[in-house]
């Protein structure tokens, strides 16, 4: 499935959150590099689709941690549920079937792969029901205040229907951490800073709900090491807030996506498609297209109660274009994770 997404993303359908996940991976790697250029040539060859599945397989053999993240990002583009599935935008033709993100050639090898991806999510939701997501999930005990079941032997667990809570050790938890973000791109790591409030974030200067009403802050950044040089480098921000509720959050989205379009004279700021992500996003561009010096560009969003902010500033790299779909992506998928009530 995440090879189809891949292949899908490559002919020109939408990107997903994890074809953008396994893009990132692949580029990692000499083996994942020339698979991923085999697809970009060919993304109707049977061939190099196999060889993109071939590299993810064997990334998923060896990093709990991805497999775990790729398998979320797929149950959630599938929209599932434990009684059925359900996939918008389908269409077959004489040499395609399109199932929402997802393109699956009409072949046999094609059907096969339809076959295998439904079997796959028959078997993610017995796992999920019989509490088999744990084994992809680790022993890391929830923070403080998680709603809790007990079992028969007296251990707790999360609440599989409960986001966690919006305190500052889960926004603590969903800020991107070191092995998060690239190190070749952005090899300085700051400190995070967590607050118990928003009031006085200069993003939130002109929205009231969001100044008023959060009840956690937190906020990192990655760039370049001190250089003597005039090159600003590279940057990568997250900032991550937390409401009681969702409808707080909603309201404080609207609040900053307001005051962002509102810009002051000198800020060319403008509203730009940078991908989807959670339940409301909307992105915005300073830069002035793809021969600017810098690009400098931001995607707000919201998942529940929690409203993820992912910066890019970047310089006159060519991997630049697709850099804030990485970061969004990741942002947007430790959000994700924290509000079905597991830990990033």
């Amino acid at each position: 499935m995440a090879a189809q997404a891949v292949a899908a993303a490559a002919s020109g359908a939408a990107s997903t959150a994890a074809a953008d996940l396994v893009r990132d991976r692949l580029s990692s790697s000499d083996s994942g590099r020339a698979a991923l250029a085999d697809v970009d040539a060919a993304p109707d060859d049977e061939q190099a689709v196999r060889s993109v599945e071939e590299v993810v397989a064997e990334n998923i053999a060896g990093d709990a941690q991805f497999a775990a993240r790729l398998s979320m990002l797929l149950r959630t583009s599938s929209q599932q549920n434990v009684a059925s599935v359900v996939v918008n935008g389908g269409k077959v033709s004489r040499s395609q079937i399109a199932l929402g993100p997802l393109t699956i050639n009409n072949t046999r090898s094609g059907w096969l792969a339809l076959a295998l991806g439904a079997l796959l999510t028959v078997l993610i939701v017995v796992l999920a029901v019989h509490g088999g997501a744990q084994l992809v999930q680790g022993d890391d005990a929830p923070p403080d205040g998680t709603p809790s079941a007990t079992g028969a032997s007296g251990s707790t667990k999360p609440t599989a229907a409960s986001a966690l809570p919006p305190t500052t050790e889960t926004v603590r938890l969903i800020l991107p951490d070191r092995n998060s973000v690239d190190d070749r791109v952005y090899p300085q790591a700051d400190t995070p800073v967590i607050r118990t409030s928003a009031a006085g974030i200069h993003i939130c200067r002109t929205a009231p709900v969001c100044q008023n009403d959060a009840t956690a802050a937190g906020f990192v950044s990655y760039g370049p090491r001190e250089t003597a040089d005039s090159n600003p480098g590279n940057h990568a921000e997250f900032l991550v807030l937390a409401f009681p509720e969702s409808a707080t959050a909603h309201l404080a989205y609207v609040d900053l996506v307001n005051s962002m379009e509102e810009h002051g004279p000198g800020q060319e700021r403008t509203v730009a498609g940078l991908g989807n992500y959670g339940e409301e996003s909307q992105g915005f561009a300073m830069d002035s297209g793809p021969t600017a010096s810098m690009f400098d560009r931001t995607v707000v969003f919201r998942h529940g109660a929690f409203i993820g902010i992912a910066h890019q500033l970047d310089d006159g790299t060519p991997e630049r274009a697709g850099r804030l779909r990485q970061l969004a992506g990741t942002l947007a998928d430790r959000i994700a994770t924290a509000n079905a009530g597991r830990i990033p």
